[in-house]
């Protein structure tokens, strides 16, 4: 009887297990086949900033002639590449750049930022799980700082209405090309 019950027992607990991992993959899936076509250039947040290449660094710390935006924007950058989350350290402009290449924004604040606003920042980094990486950024003299690839908005204060947008609007529109029909908006 003991066995019988522990078979079904492993049997309830394998097949919830295949039910759930197979729900994920279809939602992965999903959406990955509806993505939505690109905002119009004058419906999406933030500045755009020129193309300053996309290059792998041949090793870490190598030179390179230095970026046009703080925080940049493209560029060359560090062959590594970091997840998106929450970090409590700077990340390397050269880190930050490959983020960018993949898709990501970047939601970065400057030193002295009050631990209420940094508790706020993190809660849209959680809540955008696969989309936002958020960092302190050691040379924002205030404020914070939002960066995808060749888009920048930097704000004095948090308005978590314009960060949402920029989130949701401008994740995704650059993943190693663009996409979707996004373009950099600097010819529209």
């Amino acid at each position: 009887m003991r066995q019988r019950a522990g078979l079904l027992v492993g049997i309830l607990v394998t097949t919830l297990s295949v039910i759930t991992m197979s729900s994920f993959a279809f939602g992965v899936l999903l959406g990955q086949f509806t993505d939505r076509e690109a905002l119009p250039c004058n419906e999406v947040p933030g500045t755009p900033q020129p193309f300053e290449g996309n290059r792998h660094l041949a090793y870490s710390n190598a030179p390179h002639d230095p970026y046009r935006t703080d925080p940049p924007t493209s560029g060359p950058h560090s062959p590594r590449v970091v997840i998106p989350g929450i970090y409590r350290s700077p990340i390397p402009p050269e880190l930050q750049v490959h983020i960018l290449e993949h898709g990501h924004v970047l939601l970065q604040y400057a030193p002295g930022t009050s631990p209420a606003d940094i508790d706020r920042l993190e809660r849209v980094g959680r809540r955008h799980p696969r989309d936002v990486v958020v960092a302190p950024h050691p040379t924002l003299s205030t404020g914070i700082a939002l960066t995808a690839w060749q888009r920048l908005q930097k704000s004095p204060t948090i308005d978590a209405d314009a960060i949402e947008s920029f989130v949701t609007k401008v994740a995704g529109r650059y993943d190693h090309q663009w996409r979707n029909g996004a373009t950099d908006c600097l010819t529209s």
